[in-house]
């Protein structure tokens, strides 16, 4: 059986030890009077089939709990009857404990994040993007949608899941470090699969690559320290000074609103290369957006998200096992070596950038409306939500925990 996420991770696989009893004694599921060892039995089948639920012998009886919800995927994509409840011996229970069982959990110890290869994700995108009760969607971007690191959740895993029972069939394109512009270059697939398939969603991640490793061209020189003319309520300084660490990130973000943005962006950054970095990167977005246009419908959604605000780890690498990658960090090394070493004024660098990043994609979605884009196009946005650093693998790349996180904010 595939995955409730369309293309699979590659999960640690042992021989399933659980023997469960042939019959139920009551139904699972809504507005049903569950019996506590039925319910485990179904948990221990769904998650031994790879749904991440929770083996506890309860469920809530609503359509946000993960089994329940898990059985209405598993319904969908078996061709059962989508009523969310399982009845003793009815052809929910049958078909689960007929099914190839191994124990596998979808979590950052276990899962090692490596989507499926090119050929054989195409292939069963191919093979389902027929079916009327399937979802399709595309999945192009970057490393928020393809971190290349083992054990670690990216955001692709991550909304697949959010959204499992919607009976998923993803096409997953993403490649951890491209620019917008790469995409680009490299939108053959984009092109095939849009425009040979029904496409339902598009959710697209970009832009972070363009910017950031052009940090150094992004700033200007000679500002080291935080200049009081840039604030707007010197008491409100005087608390950011007090503070450091998790306790300084969080209260810049909330104090971002008496940032004079005007007089600070001058200052900091160099407005011809941003403003060439930004108009490449809505060039791109609008060039994607010209495809969807030519081949979709208006029930089509294009979703564009944020980055949340890379505050928490600042030089911290990618790392396997302990050990370094050759990936980053791409901030810290551009503030050493200007000798920008005042915490608030890194703080709202980095918050003035994914700002201005915001009120960049609400351009390009006011681009798709005002010239008639027949597809429908969302923004996710992220900005403030991983506020701790427990949230954070790198310098700029969300942990399991994190990307779980961020696809709260994901409904397909």
């Amino acid at each position: 059986m595939e995955n409730l996420v369309s293309n699979s991770t590659i999960i640690n696989q042992n021989p399933a030890t659980i023997s469960p009893p042939q019959l139920l004694g009551n139904s699972v599921g809504l507005n049903a009077m569950n019996n506590p060892q039925d319910v485990l039995q179904i948990q221990n089948y769904l998650k031994e089939l790879g749904y991440p639920v929770t083996v506890s012998g309860n469920i809530a009886n609503s359509q946000t709990d993960s089994t329940i919800i898990s059985i209405l995927n598993f319904q969908a994509n078996n061709n059962i009857q989508v009523t969310g409840i399982i009845n003793p011996n009815d052809a929910t229970y049958i078909a689960l404990k007929q099914l190839p069982r191994v124990i596998t959990a979808l979590t950052e110890s276990e899962d090692e994040s490596l989507h499926q290869p090119f050929l054989t994700n195409s292939f069963f995108f191919r093979r389902n993007a027929g079916n009327a009760n399937t979802l399709n969607v595309i999945f192009e971007g970057d490393s928020w949608l393809d971190y290349p690191v083992p054990r670690v959740l990216d955001l692709y895993d991550t909304i697949t899941d959010h959204n499992q029972r919607l009976n998923l069939n993803c096409l997953h394109l993403a490649k951890f470090g491209e620019t917008t512009s790469q995409m680009y270059a490299d939108k053959t697939h984009f092109v095939q699969y849009v425009s040979g398939y029904r496409i339902d969603r598009i959710y697209f991640s970009g832009g972070g690559n363009d910017v950031f490793p052009q940090l150094g061209r992004i700033l200007n020189a000679g500002v080291t320290t935080f200049n009081p003319g840039f604030f707007t309520d010197t008491t409100k300084l005087s608390e950011l000074r007090s503070l450091s660490g998790d306790a300084l990130y969080q209260k810049c973000i909330v104090y971002k609103r008496y940032l004079n943005t005007t007089t600070f962006d001058s200052a900091l950054f160099n407005s011809a290369n941003l403003n060439s970095i930004f108009t490449t990167i809505m060039r791109n977005y609008l060039g994607f957006g010209s495809i969807v246009n030519a081949h979709c419908t208006p029930n089509t959604i294009f979703y564009m998200h944020t980055y949340d605000y890379p505050l928490f780890k600042l030089g911290v690498q990618p790392s396997v096992a302990g050990l370094s990658l050759p990936l980053g960090p791409w901030i810290k090394p551009v503030f050493d070596r200007l000798g920008i070493t005042d915490e608030i004024l890194r703080c709202y660098i980095i918050i003035r950038l994914l700002d201005r990043f915001y009120a960049l994609l609400w351009q390009i979605k006011n681009h798709f409306n005002y010239y008639g884009y027949r597809f429908q196009s969302r923004i996710i946005d992220y900005r403030g939500l991983l506020n701790s650093s427990e949230y954070w693998r790198d310098e700029i790349h969300p942990n399991s925990v994190g990307a779980r996180r961020l696809s709260t904010r994901v409904t397909f």
